[in-house]
């Protein structure tokens, strides 16, 4: 369990690092784990994504995580994007890439985890996350981590020779509510 950062009860979070690079494009290859994302609409090239992240590794404004289970297998990746420090908020995502991992309870735990990282440590005032309609598990993910919806962008993303709505959720740190308890 090297370098944990974030850790649960089934899986922790470390520093995504650039050996974890082939695994990410092996997934990003797949298309039926690409299904329901925003990626995936050309081949993942490796030399291209270790020139991206070796520019993200000095952006400020995200926070990636490599997701590995306690017996040390890398499953995933997630983090905190597009983090806008005057306004408080940053937009989570999250991907378990081996499909043997998948409808297991990882993705919910990783987002428990980010959202506590997020506003206990960040001091985020709101996170915020989407997911295509038909993506199930996602929705599931966030509306159990107490997400609200906030509204469908109609016919968002073009993937699989169609257009799909995404659904839009946000979840805001009630410690800055001031006494609300609510939206």
């Amino acid at each position: 369990m090297k370098n944990q950062f974030l850790k649960g009860k089934k899986i922790y979070l470390r520093d995504l690092e650039e050996e974890d690079l082939p695994n990410i494009q092996n997934w990003l290859n797949d298309s039926e784990f690409t299904r329901y994302l925003f990626q995936g609409d050309r081949p993942s090239n490796l030399q291209i994504m270790k020139e991206d992240f070796n520019k993200n590794l000095k952006n400020r404004n995200e926070i990636a995580f490599a997701i590995i289970t306690s017996n040390n297998v890398h499953v995933g990746w997630a983090g905190i994007y597009e983090i806008n420090w005057i306004s408080r908020k940053g937009e989570l995502r999250f991907f378990i890439g081996e499909r043997k991992f998948w409808k297991k309870g990882y993705a919910a735990e990783v987002v428990t985890l980010l959202v506590g990282y997020a506003f206990n440590k960040l001091n985020l005032h709101r996170v915020y996350g989407g997911t295509n309609i038909e993506n199930k598990g996602s929705i599931k993910v966030f509306r159990n981590n107490g997400f609200f919806e906030e509204g469908i962008l109609k016919e968002e993303h073009f993937r699989n020779g169609r257009y799909y709505d995404v659904i839009r959720f946000g979840l805001l740190n009630k410690r800055h509510l001031k006494g609300k308890t609510s939206y």
